[in-house]
């Protein structure tokens, strides 16, 4: 039952990416907000209390980038970024996509020809 939870809250990361990013800078503003007070209670001036804090909490943007490397499948969505990145570079240099597909298509049908023929005269004899 809990690798169901966690399947389930793995797929809400992903396609509700922005949503749980706004929370999680939300979070992490609390926490900080909450320290600076507490530095500020105990006789720190505003500026000492915000660097204190920030000494103490550590880097938001490691500890984002940690928390969403837990929440979902980072290799799913660096290689949505990689095939929108693909797609992007080949849209804008048609003259290269043109010819890079015309080359697939010529090796692909010459490899399918040349192992029919193989097939037909080397293996349809023993069948």
């Amino acid at each position: 039952m809990v690798w169901t939870q966690r399947f389930w809250v793995k797929l809400q990361s992903l396609f509700r990416r922005n949503r749980n990013a706004q929370r999680l800078n939300d979070e992490i503003q609390f926490h900080l907000e909450q320290q600076i007070a507490e530095n500020t209670a105990t006789g720190m001036g505003p500026e000492d209390g915000c660097h204190a804090a920030m000494r103490i909490f550590g880097n938001p943007a490691v500890l984002k980038e940690e928390t969403r490397d837990i929440w979902g499948w980072t290799w799913l969505e660096r290689l949505a970024q990689d095939l929108r990145y693909g797609l992007r570079t080949l849209r804008k240099n048609l003259g290269f996509t043109a010819v890079a597909v015309l080359t697939l298509a010529l090796g692909i049908g010459a490899n399918t020809a040349i192992f029919q023929l193989i097939d037909a005269l080397a293996c349809a004899p023993f069948l």
